[in-house]
């Protein structure tokens, strides 16, 4: 059986990526509407962001008092996936194998959690692509014991976050 998964975005004005990003999500080699819901957690848009979010029948959380953690853990709480992926609405899905690829590694039982590579855009900054090309190296690494989890684009099975929930105050 195939596992359902859950994919969490949290947003706050993102129109300019956000559609990029769903439309990516849904032409995924892995995607269909039966095996993935999306859930948007905003905290309080005043762009376009919801509209763009209806038009792709995500569901929608309104949160107020926005701290990534607990707003992760809201949608996480609402999520009927046995997979959770989170994606921030300015990371766009480079091809349509990222979500079969992101989640592989969760079918081994030694695999907590997974997170992807950042590539820069032509508009990113020097500084800032420097940065991306330093934290997320084209090596796959197996970190043990190492706190470093990065979850702009990452996944994890929902037991486990049931073990361990983000932090509401970072």
């Amino acid at each position: 059986m195939t596992k359902k998964i859950s994919v969490i975005i949290r947003t706050f004005n993102e129109e300019e990526w956000l559609h990029h990003c769903l439309e990516a999500i849904k032409l995924q080699d892995s995607y269909s509407k039966d095996r993935i819901d999306i859930i948007i957690v905003d905290s309080g848009s005043s762009d376009n962001t919801l509209e763009i979010a209806q038009s792709q029948e995500a569901e929608i959380i309104h949160i107020s008092d926005y701290k990534p953690g607990k707003a992760l853990n809201i949608g996480i709480e609402n999520a009927i996936g046995e997979i959770i992926v989170i994606i921030s609405a300015h990371c766009i899905p480079k091809n349509n194998n990222w979500l079969s690829s992101i989640i592989k590694p969760l079918d081994q039982d030694d695999i907590v959690g997974v997170y992807g590579r950042q590539l820069p855009l032509s508009s990113t900054s020097s500084e800032d692509a420097r940065d991306l090309y330093i934290t997320f190296g084209p090596e796959k690494i197996h970190q043990k014991k190492n706190p470093f989890f990065h979850n702009a684009n990452s996944a994890f099975r929902k037991t486990s976050w049931e073990e361990i929930k983000f932090d509401d105050e970072v």
